[in-house]
């Protein structure tokens, strides 16, 4: 088995957290990176360390909306807690309709191949975001309070975003500005999503490392360098957080969509020529 570094730990940290917070798919740029740059761990390693590096995401956006989870919480009939839990069971529903069809493992088996067009499938949507969002912005027609619609539709949008190379921050964004939801508050809504999402993959991740002695040993000989990618990823995820906030406010997904249709093009060309 091929072990872990510092390094290579470090750098899918950074990805990780960049890019799960970014409308870009951490998922996508974490195959490419493996296969770009050789970071390839064995499958049920590399499964692990991913749901691993969540958790740093996870920590940021604990971090960052520290108050808003306090007051969640002190709050649940009147506050956003039921809208949470609204916004989850679309994505909870798909995930356990995959799972018992066997669709998933259908899906993993062909991600690779799709993947430069479901980041091309991304481009469209965040472009379509940005454009619905100036066109309620011109009309007055959207509102900063998150509804039962909103939650739900998100989470509708958040069951595509679960697709290797799609994102889920920009298709849930996408959902909620689709709704009528103001930059901020789709944004904002979108982050808090990701907290009962993330914490799902880690559970039945954990589920599966307990069930194997051979990954518990692997994983616990390299607990150093995992929490080095853990810390990685948690910094990198609080400075995108920020960043994406800021694009949204200021209708700069476009940039986004650009750099992921000119992504899937090196791929798509890369696919071809073997450049990699």
């Amino acid at each position: 088995m091929e072990q872990l570094t510092y390094l290579k730990s470090v750098i899918l940290g950074l990805i990780q957290g960049l890019t799960e917070f970014l409308p870009v798919s951490s998922s996508g740029h974490i195959m490419l990176a493996e296969e770009i740059f050789g970071l390839k761990l064995e499958s049920g390693v590399a499964g692990a360390f991913t749901v691993m590096l969540h958790l740093g995401t996870l920590l940021a956006v604990a971090v960052f909306y520290f108050r808003r989870i306090i007051q969640m919480f002190a709050h649940p009939v009147k506050g956003e807690l039921k809208l949470l839990i609204l916004a989850t069971l679309p994505t909870v529903a798909y995930a356990l309709a995959l799972k018992l069809t066997g669709w998933d493992d259908v899906i993993d088996s062909v991600a690779r191949l799709l993947l430069p067009y479901a980041f091309l499938f991304t481009a469209l949507i965040l472009l379509l975001a940005d454009g619905i969002g100036r066109a309620r912005a011109v009309a007055k027609a959207s509102h900063g309070r998150v509804k039962a619609r909103d939650a739900l539709i998100m989470g509708l949008m958040q069951c595509v975003g679960t697709f290797t190379g799609v994102s889920r921050s920009g298709s849930t964004v996408a959902g909620g500005l689709a709704s009528g939801l103001k930059r901020k508050s789709a944004a904002d809504f979108s982050f808090m999503m990701s907290i009962p999402a993330i914490l799902g993959a880690a559970v039945l991740e954990l589920m599966d490392v307990l069930k194997t002695d051979s990954l518990q040993s692997a994983l616990s000989s390299q607990l150093p360098q995992i929490l080095v990618g853990i810390l990685a990823a948690f910094a990198a995820g609080l400075a995108a957080i920020a960043l994406m906030i800021r694009a949204v406010k200021k209708s700069r997904l476009k940039w986004f969509s650009l750099y992921l249709t000119l992504l899937a093009a090196v791929i798509i060309i890369n696919d071809f020529a073997h450049i990699w």
